[in-house]
């Protein structure tokens, strides 16, 4: 299966409601060293600049379909700096 892909659906646990924030926060350094060892972000940059050589992939345009609606940046803002502003509010006290 898709590494990244797979990294996503991992990632949608996080965002549980009713995971107290010490939990989520663990979580997401778990996460973050899981991706890190696996080559997760290498994999995800290389997608992202196959993307603007050539439109987006599915993948990438599924992600962007779930990051956009959170309104943390502006519509067209680059998916790395949508996932960051992301993994910040999930980690804001």
């Amino acid at each position: 299966m898709d590494v990244v892909r797979a990294a996503l659906r991992d990632l949608e646990g996080i965002f549980d409601p009713e995971l107290p924030e010490k939990e989520r926060k663990l979580r997401l350094l778990a996460l973050r060293e899981r991706f890190r060892i696996e080559n997760v972000y290498e994999q995800a940059k290389q997608r992202d600049t196959a993307a603007d050589d050539g439109g987006e992939s599915e993948t990438l345009a599924e992600i962007r379909q779930h990051l956009e609606p959170l309104g943390l940046a502006p519509e067209g803002t680059a998916l790395p700096e949508q996932a960051r502003l992301a993994a910040l509010k999930i980690t804001e006290k």
